[in-house]
């Protein structure tokens, strides 16, 4: 069955009933009459064949949609199907039910301050930049987004999910595997998918220590907006920004870089989808364990060019850090192609929202223009890699980005 090809009306019925249902609702009957609706008949069809595990997805959780308004018990799904943007906080309200991760933010905000506000002015990093750009080439995002996206879905729940986890991490251990010094660990979830995490230590361990992590991340999870299950490549939302980060990895590597003055860290971020839940399990771990992150520039959705327009970079301007948005403009400006745009995305748009949270100094640069995004595919099993306007040329001008915003704030070790 192809999934897009259901009208949008049968698709909103089957989240509206399953919305109704409560927290504990069993699977669905397997005989229901939809007289002569051949789309809603084959929609509960394939619902009802699903397990009772499956239709978790519609127990409500409490998530929030603006930051100054009160969280409430939700549907994710349904939020997500209706374009509203959201913090799953089930995880993180304490005894009070105040957010917990904003109780960090609080607390750190006066060390944070002082130490992470101010970025560089001026470029300094400019040959070994170079040195890195001239070894990205689009042959290892090709095979890395075909991989990637051969799974059935990424849904952070489902065993495909797991599975893409799982060749992810072997990925990422593979092309660490030429300094032993680096390390690649899992962030355990309950839900299954775990996070990754591969950090790279400066030769100045005494520097790093007092500057902070300088950290990358994308998300690698996708979801079919029709039901969570069914397939959803995910070839830019986020594969592209994940192929974007192992390209990155592998040229500074390639290149024989080592951060001078700050470690390193790549993350990879489970269950964006759902309400950027493995990013806020992260940000929350390293609040509460006094974990230093000078500057954190997330990737979401890097390889669109909407047909008849320029390409450009979009500078998310909404819940970031004024400070590293203004140095990244300066990092386009120094080390791409193409000129930068200012644009907003909406309150919790994607994983650098959770560091914001916790008071850590993050950025957000995206494909274009948030309408000139590539609105239309994701979440549908159109979100491939194989249509025109799937640009590879596009993820190598993030990877330049990503590798350059990490030299110029953690160096060039010897």
């Amino acid at each position: 069955m192809k999934v897009t090809s259901l009208p949008l009306a049968a698709a909103a019925a089957g989240v509206a009933l399953l919305s109704t249902q409560p927290a504990t609702a069993s699977p669905l009957p397997h005989q229901l009459s939809f007289g002569d609706s051949p789309s809603l008949s084959t929609t509960f069809s394939l619902l009802s064949s699903l397990t009772s595990a499956s239709l978790d997805v519609f127990t409500p959780r409490l998530v929030q949609t603006a930051h100054d308004e009160a969280p409430y018990w939700g549907f994710p799904h349904y939020l997500r199907w209706k374009g509203v943007r959201f913090f799953d906080v089930t995880d993180h309200l304490d005894a009070n039910g105040q957010d917990v991760l904003l109780a960090h933010s609080l607390l750190s905000a006066t060390s944070n301050e002082k130490k992470t506000s101010s970025f560089p002015s001026k470029l300094s990093y400019q040959k070994q930049v170079g040195s890195v750009h001239a070894n990205i080439s689009e042959s290892g995002p090709r095979a890395n987004i075909a991989a990637f996206t051969s799974f059935t879905n990424r849904y952070y729940k489902s065993g495909s999910g797991k599975q893409s986890q799982q060749w992810l991490l072997a990925k990422v251990k593979e092309i660490t595997s030429v300094d032993e010094n680096i390390t690649v660990e899992e962030f355990e979830h309950p839900w299954g998918q775990n996070s990754i995490i591969a950090k790279i230590p400066a030769t100045d361990s005494k520097a790093a220590e007092e500057n902070g992590r300088i950290v990358v991340g994308s998300h690698q999870d996708s979801v079919n907006l029709i039901f969570p299950y069914l397939p959803a490549p995910g070839a830019d939302d986020d594969g592209s920004g994940t192929v974007t980060q192992l390209e990155s990895l592998r040229a500074l590597l390639a290149s024989g870089w080592k951060p001078s003055h700050s470690n390193v860290e790549f993350h990879f971020y489970s269950a964006e989808e759902g309400g950027l839940l493995g990013s806020q399990a992260v940000a929350r771990s390293y609040a509460e364990s006094g974990k230093k992150v000078r500057a954190m520039s997330q990737f979401d959705m890097t390889a669109f060019i909407k047909a008849g327009t320029n390409a450009t970079i979009g500078v998310i301007t909404d819940v970031v850090s004024p400070e590293l948005t203004a140095f990244n403009r300066l990092l386009i400006e120094g080390y791409l192609d193409v000129p930068w745009v200012d644009t907003q995305l909406g309150y919790a748009g994607s994983d650098h929202a959770s560091w914001t949270k916790v008071g850590v100094p993050s950025a957000f640069s995206v494909e274009a223009t948030f309408g000139d995004c590539n609105l239309k595919r994701i979440h549908t099993t159109s979100d491939t890699f194989t249509h025109d306007e799937y640009s590879f040329e596009h993820i190598l001008r993030f990877s330049r980005l990503s590798s350059a915003f990490i030299i110029e704030l953690a160096g060039w070790g010897k």
